[in-house]
């Protein structure tokens, strides 16, 4: 077809990612908003756990889900990014995306007073080791010097925060006012905690769901904006039927047939469908988290 240029009027592409969070090569890309879904005793906590301990880069686990507490192997699993403070049990709460978003604010808080801190002691430090007399550095500078370097619990980079909602499902949450404060957060949830400088902490977000179009399950415009859907045995022809009209569609219905049956073939089995593949991964497609499927 022909083309005919236009002067001035080209888009520049900006610098930077939207994903925050350096993975491991074969990993999928962080931020993510993604759903687990299989049917009851279908593994989507395994998935889910397995899919964690991959990423290797999460530092703080934010958990919504009523069974958390109850659930002894995942909360020693998890213990060094889990803290009990950080488990909200009540799913009914319309609110409770509101409560984490502050968890998330709090936690940009304290990165930003570590940024400032740093500061002040590099610049007491390059004072200190100037010809400047002591007597003449600012009280702050000095108190900052004696205080030492300071440090933040993540070492030397932001937290890497991910939101993980389970048993969920028909809950206040999920539903109503609830569903409404979702969809808002899961659209801006890599902007949540923005920073003074410019960005955002922001956060990843992962629901474990046993149908994937369900009433009081994730809502139209979470589902759409899927960066990754990890896909057990369903029950449900008309999920399946769902999730290739709003996922799949760069592959014929019957190849993502075939590309499920395969994935989901063996016991806790399931179709790894990445909606933004790094150019290192040469498909979109995995059966589990390490075989990729070439359609």
């Amino acid at each position: 077809m022909r083309e005919v240029k236009v002067p001035g009027m080209g888009i520049t592409v900006p610098k930077g990612s939207a994903f925050a969070c350096e993975t491991p090569p074969m990993a999928p890309k962080m931020h993510l908003l993604a759903g687990v879904v299989a049917r009851r005793g279908g593994g989507k906590g395994v998935i889910t756990a397995a899919l964690i301990e991959r990423l290797q880069v999460v530092d703080r686990l934010i958990c919504v889900s009523p069974s958390a507490s109850s659930n002894k192997v995942l909360l020693d699993r998890f213990s060094k990014i889990l803290d009990p403070d950080d488990i909200f049990h009540d799913v009914n709460d319309e609110k409770v995306h509101d409560k984490v978003i502050a968890k998330i604010e709090a936690e940009r808080d304290a990165w930003e007073e570590f940024l400032a801190k740093k500061k002040l002691y590099e610049q007491a430090m390059t004072k200190i080791r100037s010809t400047t007399p002591l007597f003449s550095i600012s009280d702050e500078h000095l108190l900052q010097f004696h205080e030492g370097p300071p440090k933040y619990k993540y070492g030397d980079h932001p937290a890497c925060i991910l939101v993980w909602y389970d048993d969920v499902v028909g809950a206040g949450c999920m539903m109503g006012k609830g569903a409404r404060r979702l969809a808002n957060f899961a659209l801006m949830h890599r902007h949540t905690g923005q920073l003074k400088a410019g960005g955002a902490l922001g956060c990843s977000l992962l629901f474990n769901i046993q149908s994937y179009k369900t009433h009081g399950g994730l809502p139209k415009a979470v589902r759409n904006n899927l960066t990754l859907l990890l896909l057990g045995k369903v029950t449900s022809s008309r999920d399946l039927q769902a999730i290739y009209e709003e996922m799949a569609g760069e592959v014929s219905e019957e190849t993502f047939f075939r590309i499920y049956d395969q994935a989901t073939a063996e016991k806790f089995g399931f179709l790894f469908l990445d909606m933004h593949p790094k150019k290192e991964h040469p498909s979109p497609y995995r059966k589990g988290l390490d075989t990729f499927l070439l359609p």
